[in-house]
């Protein structure tokens, strides 16, 4: 027999299965089970997409549709990755039931209602497997005031799931390759990743692997890949080509590594132009506390244009701390006056990395323009 305090919405097989769960402090019925993607209504005034919903109601004067939802967030993809979640549902399926009002409204889920879409979409072959979607639909008789305690819990508190560090995800793929034999196909069919995600793995992998040979003591080597991975990531995607045809400056990248001498990815990003740089190169293997940035500034100095906006800008910026009486430097925070410090001395060490520059232009053009005379006057 039918039980009729099951939401309409839900599928009838697998039989739908009474569930209660606490959010925010309060227990709340409601019934587990699948329900078919095209029951379902995607959330108009999901907060994720306000910007969106506004300017759809300035423009036509309604809310935006369904499809203009799905859309909007299949096209920002910095903000919702919606492509990434359909590749990962398209191979271990929706692991984490959405959860529904008894009408079908989404409360949470919105992303992996939009993803399933698109996976089935670009997939059809997949729509038996995926049309069907693993869902928590909330009894008839739940409040508005529950309702919004369950879009606080799901929304506002964090789950606290960590997940792993880049380094422990891209040596579970190398050890895969290099161990078990498995190619990038096999390894991409394993892990839900795409074969240039799983090639960068191993070779950022294979560059700390040479890292920890080059050490004698392997923990302490092991330590420093684990904490600064994205170092050793940057310099792939950055050198990579130049470490493996360049030995000294190989090891010295290694030796750096064992100092702690860089103290963010931008630092390490700039290592290739300093190395293709003397005056650079020199700069940042000395033994001063600031070397690295001192050799970043004289590589942009010498790239530093000379044009009139750039005359502008200074000059405008000159005005504007003319203008600052005593009272509104005395009233900044300490935290201000620091950033300008270090922005004063930064435009101080490019514009004289760019004097040194020119004046070695100078003093090449004077010597060439003085042999061109003498030669002139022997003839």
């Amino acid at each position: 027999m039918e039980d009729k305090n099951v939401p309409g919405i839900l599928n009838k097989k697998p039989d739908p299965t009474p569930e209660v769960r606490i959010f925010h402090k309060t227990p709340i019925l409601g019934w587990a089970g699948h329900v078919d993607i095209g029951k379902i209504q995607g959330w108009a005034a999901n907060r994720r997409i306000d910007l969106f919903r506004r300017r759809c109601e300035e423009q036509y004067g309604r809310l935006p549709t369904d499809e203009e939802i799905n859309n909007f967030m299949v096209g920002d993809q910095q903000n919702f990755h919606i492509r990434e979640l359909a590749r990962s549902i398209l191979y271990n399926g929706v692991r984490v039931p959405i959860i529904l009002a008894s009408d079908g409204t989404l409360l949470d889920g919105n992303r992996r209602y939009v993803s399933v879409k698109y996976a089935i979409a670009n997939n059809p072959d997949v729509k038996d497997d995926l049309s069907n979607v693993p869902a928590w639909v909330m009894s008839r008789d739940v409040s508005e005031d529950q309702k919004q305690k369950v879009l606080v819990e799901c929304n506002f508190l964090s789950d606290w799931k960590i997940d792993w560090p880049n380094y422990i995800k891209s040596s579970t793929v190398y050890e895969a390759h290099v161990d078990e034999g498995l190619d990038y196909d096999e390894l991409a069919e394993r892990f839900g990743l795409r074969k240039t995600e799983i090639r960068k793995m191993i070779k950022v992998m294979g560059l700390i692997h040479e890292y920890i040979s080059f050490n004698d003591n392997d923990d302490l080597a092991f330590n420093t890949a684990y904490e600064h991975y994205p170092y050793f990531e940057e310099a792939h995607n950055k050198f990579r080509a130049k470490l493996d045809s360049d030995v000294d400056f190989k090891d010295q990248f290694f030796d750096w590594m064992n100092e702690d001498k860089f103290r963010s990815i931008q630092q390490v990003r700039r290592l290739g132009e300093i190395r293709d740089d003397e005056e650079a190169w020199a700069t940042i293997r000395s033994d001063h506390p600031d070397a690295v940035e001192m050799a970043i500034h004289i590589v942009q100095g010498k790239r530093f244009p000379d044009n009139i906006e750039g005359e502008k800008k200074i000059k405008k910026i000159i005005k504007q701390l003319e203008d600052l009486t005593e009272e509104e430097i005395a009233s900044m925070l300490p935290t201000t006056l620091g950033d300008l410090k270090i922005n004063l001395q930064l435009i101080i060490a490019m514009a004289n990395a760019a004097h040194r520059v020119k004046g070695k232009a100078v003093e090449e053009k004077d010597g060439k323009s003085t042999e061109s005379m003498a030669q002139t006057t022997s003839r």
